[in-house]
């Protein structure tokens, strides 16, 4: 597929350089891609009323409309777009994710970051037009009513005492099941990084030492005898 990224920020210094970083990755990694540049919301947003985006590099801090605004607005037009912020306020990063946000990005950027996000961000865009209505639901039992979870939207799945947590972008489910059962009929895109974890590799945000954090914000230890499969895994799944 041919994937459509728009980039926006109101200083013409750090578009350019953010357009050209990006198109740097498009040509590395042979992607079928087209990079257009924004200075304001305004235009980004009649852009995207009339063609479809499928990632969106958004600066946070933007003049008049800020970028969760602007965000917001392209979802309603483009649900399936792939939104990765871009910010000087690490504290702001938190409140990209009441718009769907994929990931952030801190200035100034680290390129090798903007590589892995980029690289994920592309799996992710390609996962959500070509293989989410592929994915068998987790089926599972609540309360005695057999109920199906979409996994696509499953965040991680935790065990507490003799229950296991199923937490979803919109709910919790709480199932008598173990995280090993649980686990044999999830896809390839969930890990378990301890005993008592499973996440999914599309929602976490950063792995950093022996902690990996979800997008959410929430925080968990790699387990001791996972610590070497888990980064193996993670720094794996982007190139698949």
């Amino acid at each position: 597929m041919k994937y459509n990224i728009v980039v926006c920020d109101d200083e013409n210094l750090a578009l350019k350089i953010n357009c050209v970083c990006i198109e740097e990755l498009i040509k590395k990694y042979k992607i079928d891609a087209s990079v257009t540049g924004f200075v304001n919301g305004d235009k980004l947003i009649e852009f995207a009323e009339n063609n479809e985006v499928d990632l969106a590099f958004l600066d946070i801090d933007l003049k008049g409309m800020n970028g969760i605004v602007v965000a917001a607005r392209i979802l309603k037009k483009n649900p399936k777009v792939t939104t990765i912020f871009i910010t000087g306020h690490r504290e702001f990063a938190y409140d990209a994710f009441t718009v769907e946000a994929f990931s952030y990005l801190t200035k100034p950027i680290d390129p090798d970051r903007l590589e892995r996000i980029f690289k994920k961000a592309i799996l992710h865009a390609n996962d959500v037009n070509n293989r989410k209505l592929r994915v068998a639901p987790l089926v599972i039992t609540e309360e005695n009513i057999k109920k199906k979870i979409n996994q696509s939207i499953i965040i991680y799945i935790e065990r507490v005492e003799t229950q296991s947590t199923i937490v979803t972008k919109t709910s919790k489910h709480y199932v008598y099941e173990t995280i090993t059962s649980l686990a044999e009929r999830l896809e390839e895109n969930f890990l378990r990084i301890n005993q008592g974890i499973i996440v999914n590799l599309i929602e976490v945000s950063i792995l950093q030492g022996n902690q990996v954090t979800m997008k959410t914000g929430e925080v968990f230890t790699i387990g001791r005898t996972y610590s070497k499969a888990v980064k193996k895994r993670y720094l794996e799944y982007p190139q698949e």
